[in-house]
């Protein structure tokens, strides 16, 4: 597999079958070969959804999947070729199996399957504390995230994009170290960064970052790709 950073929480993943496109909101993209195309949001916030999804291609091998929340922005889209997705739920389309996580901010997070391979997205699924937050606000926050991450505790992850975002301050790590502690990924790519990648360095040099055999991409620069 290949992955390719577009920006901010924007991937792309190419299987042996298919491409991935996970929350393009803008960015260049590379040159696709002639394999189907597979477009994901995982809301309709606008650093994660952009109308121009349906004007890259004028090809009738892309497909997409968009979170339930996206419905009303695109009235005037045709949908005949959109899959609307909520949360916990699972879905199959041609050789995708495709189950939701609710957000803890708005629509879903993604856990695709295809090629022999399982890919997590968590779009904006993450422990959102913040310095200038309450107590219960927090410890609510907390609650919501770590339940969530629980209903796939012990999986196996070759894949996940998950944010980690330091305007958090002190709480940037908290989603990122929790579902390291349980789930086992193989390959995590951060996201959702706001191209502070410095953000990076300091999650690396936490002695305590849960990350063991987990392998962690670093991000220098949009476009960034890894032969995974």
């Amino acid at each position: 597999m290949t992955v390719t950073y577009i920006n901010h929480s924007g991937f792309i993943v190419e299987t042996e079958s298919c491409y991935l496109i996970f929350d393009y909101f803008n960015g260049e993209l590379p040159q696709f070969s002639d394999k189907p195309i597979y477009i994901f949001s995982s809301h309709g916030h606008q650093d994660h959804f952009n109308r121009e999804i349906f004007n890259m291609f004028d090809d009738d091998k892309v497909k997409y999947i968009l979170s339930g929340d996206i419905k009303k922005k695109i009235k005037t889209i045709d949908t005949a070729k959109i899959l609307f997705v909520y949360p916990r739920k699972e879905y199959s389309l041609d050789n995708l199996k495709i189950r939701t996580l609710k957000s803890t901010d708005l629509g879903v997070a993604f856990i695709v399957e295809t090629d022999g391979a399982k890919i997590y997205h968590g779009g904006d699924l993450n422990c959102w504390m913040w310095q200038e937050e309450n107590k219960q606000f927090n410890n609510s926050m907390k609650n919501s995230y770590e339940r969530e991450i629980k209903t796939i505790e012990g999986e196996t992850l070759d894949i996940a994009f998950v944010p980690l975002d330091p305007r958090q301050d002190e709480y940037y790590d908290r989603g990122i170290k929790f579902i390291l502690s349980k789930c086992n990924i193989v390959n995590l790519f951060p996201m959702h960064m706001w191209e502070e990648y410095s953000v990076q360095d300091k999650f690396l040099m936490d002695e305590n970052n849960n990350l063991n055999q987990t392998k962690f991409y670093k991000i220098n620069e949009k476009n960034d790709t890894w032969r995974i």
